[in-house]
C-alpha cells in the first residue's frame, strides 16, 4: 500500500522506522537531499549512492533540467533514465557517454504545459513584479536581466538565454515556468497567487523555498517513477524515494517508503515513513546505509 493513510506523523528517524526488508530502486531528489544549498556533494554520499547503484537501480528524479542533472547523474554512477522538471520529463541517460559535455539519451515521456497557462503566470509574475523565467528545448529563457535569474542559473549551472518577450517565447508551450522570489513570506505570497490564477490547468509546487515552478498538470514525480518502474520491470512498492520539498509529495506516495530530509515542511513530512539528516551531514548515505545497500 503507498499513499499518507499508512504513515504517522510525525515521522520517525530512520532508527525509529519500520524499514522495508527488500528493496529493488531508489529515487534521489538532488538539491536539498543529495546537494547542500552550495550544490555540495558530501562524500560520504556520492560514495554510498555509487555502491548502492551497483545493487539495485537507483533514479534521479529532480527539479533541474537534463543538461543541469546529467553531471551529476553522471559523477553518482546513475545510468537509469532521468526525471527532470518536476516530473514532466523522463528521458534515458546517453548511451554511450559522451565524457565532456551533454548528449541527449531516448526520450520516454514529456509533459508540455500548454501555452494558455504558462502565459497567465507570466502576466502575474509580471504584475506582481516577481522574476519569471521558462525552458525552451531545455534552456534557460529570461526576459529581464535580474539577480533572480543569476541566482537560479549559478544554481543550476545554466547559461541565460535572454528573449524580449517570455510570453512569445513559451508560445508553443514550455516544460515550465518558473518565478524566482527571493523573500520566503513573498515566495508563499507568490505560490498562492499562481494556483489562484492557473487552478487545475497548471501543477503549482516549490522545488527549493525561492523558486515556484508551474508545470503540466500531469506532471509530477510520482507519475514518472511509475512510469521508470514500469520500464524497468520493478514494483513501486519495492521502492524508497528520499526528497525534502513539497514537490517530492507525490514521489513519496508513490513508493513503498519515502525519506523526508530534517527540516522539511509538514506539507512533505505527512508523506514520509521517516526521517534522515541534511545533505551536509550526509542523509542520503545514512538512509543508503540503513537499508544495507551501502557500506557492507
Amino acid at each position: 500500500m503507498t499513499g499518507p493513510s499508512r504513515r504517522i506523523f510525525p515521522p520517525p528517524p530512520l532508527a525509529g522506522a519500520k524499514l522495508p526488508e527488500r528493496v529493488d530502486l531508489v529515487v534521489l531528489d538532488l538539491d536539498g537531499t543529495c546537494l547542500d544549498r552550495d550544490q555540495q556533494l558530501h562524500p560520504r554520499t556520492e560514495a554510498a549512492v555509487r555502491e548502492a547503484g551497483a545493487r539495485v537501480p537507483v533514479v534521479i528524479a529532480t527539479g533541474r533540467p537534463y543538461q543541469s542533472a546529467q553531471p551529476w547523474a553522471r559523477r553518482l554512477h546513475v545510468r537509469q533514465p532521468l526525471i527532470c522538471y518536476q516530473g514532466a520529463l523522463v528521458q534515458a541517460m546517453p548511451d554511450p557517454d559522451p565524457g565532456e559535455g551533454v548528449a541527449y539519451g531516448r526520450l520516454i515521456a514529456i509533459h508540455m504545459l500548454d501555452a494558455g497557462p504558462a502565459r497567465r503566470a507570466i502576466e502575474v509574475a509580471r504584475a506582481h513584479g516577481w522574476h519569471r523565467q521558462a525552458y525552451v528545448d531545455d534552456n534557460l529563457v529570461c526576459e529581464e536581466d535580474r539577480p533572480e535569474a543569476h541566482h537560479y542559473a549559478h544554481v543550476a549551472a545554466l547559461q541565460i538565454h535572454y528573449v524580449d518577450d517570455l510570453e512569445v517565447a513559451v508560445a508553443g508551450g514550455t516544460v515550465k515556468v518558473v518565478c524566482v522570489v527571493m523573500d520566503r513570506q513573498e515566495a508563499v505570497r507568490c505560490r498562492q497567487a499562481l494556483v489562484e490564477a492557473l487552478g487545475g490547468r497548471a501543477r503549482v509546487t516549490p522545488s527549493l523555498p525561492e523558486f515556484i515552478e508551474v508545470a503540466s498538470p500531469s506532471a509530477g514525480k510520482g507519475q514518472a517513477i511509475r512510469s521508470v518502474c514500469e520500464h524497468l520491470g520493478v514494483d513501486p512498492a519495492r521502492a524508497v524515494a528520499v526528497g525534502d520539498g513539497p514537490n517530492d509529495a507525490d514521489l513519496l506516495d508513490a513508493v513503498g517508503f519515502g525519506v523526508a530530509v530534517e527540516g522539511a515542511t509538514e506539507e512533505l513530512l505527512r508523506h514520509a515513513d521517516s526521517t534522515c539528516a541534511r545533505p551536509d551531514d550526509a542523509g542520503v548515505a545514512d538512509v543508503l546505509e540503513a537499508l544495507r545497500l551501502s557500506g557492507l
